[in-house]
């Protein structure tokens, strides 16, 4: 990697190889974190093994990986804070890992969601069912179910191209509690940070 981004705004996902041209998100990046983690642990890696896919398009601050690196090391701070959102990223990728294992898909759906809208700081998601499918490692007629049964209960609102969340609380309800050990791990780890 070549820069470390801190993004302004926008939606990432860091995802995982499971087979020759599939990759399954192992995390998701908002307003809240930066696209370079893995060189904080490996600085001399020159080709970390997660795909980072931008999937909202937005604004982001670059700087030169060595830089940066460099920068850990003379600023304390820095480095704890960084420290700290990787360890969000651990908990992050363990607690997805959980949930994908454990929970139906309609509750993998909601924790999706929840985490993209607090990510991205918005109840408007800009993505398709199957960009959504391929995140989540599911077929798109299982999104689109999903999807559907949200609507009709009044939870979303779904477009060709955007998912707008219109009650929160109650897709927090249907979802699993992986968003809340997510936000809540979030809150504690960067949210006194900032």
């Amino acid at each position: 990697m070549d820069y470390v981004y801190f993004l302004d705004d926008g939606l990432i996902s860091v995802s995982a190889k499971v087979e020759a041209g599939r990759f399954v998100e192992a995390w998701l990046v908002g307003s809240e974190g930066m696209i370079g983690a893995p060189c904080v642990l490996a600085p001399d890696d020159p080709m970390p093994p997660h795909r980072r896919v931008v999937q909202v398009g937005g604004t982001a601050l670059q700087i030169p990986t060595r830089t940066f690196v460099t920068a850990l090391d003379e600023l304390p701070l820095l480095r704890g804070v960084v420290l700290r959102y990787i360890n969000l990223v651990l908990f992050q990728t363990s607690q997805v890992g959980a949930c994908n294992s454990l929970h139906s898909v309609k509750q993998r759906l909601g924790r999706w969601l929840l985490v993209a809208a607090n990510a991205m700081d918005s109840s408007e998601l800009p993505l398709t069912h199957a960009v959504l499918a391929q995140l989540l490692g599911i077929r798109r007629a299982s999104v689109s179910e999903c999807l559907e049964t949200f609507e009709r209960a009044g939870i979303i609102r779904n477009s060709r191209a955007a998912i707008t969340l219109d009650d929160r609380s109650q897709l927090e309800n249907l979802a699993c509690s992986c968003s809340g050990l997510i936000q809540r791990e979030y809150d504690r780890q960067i949210g006194r940070c900032l």
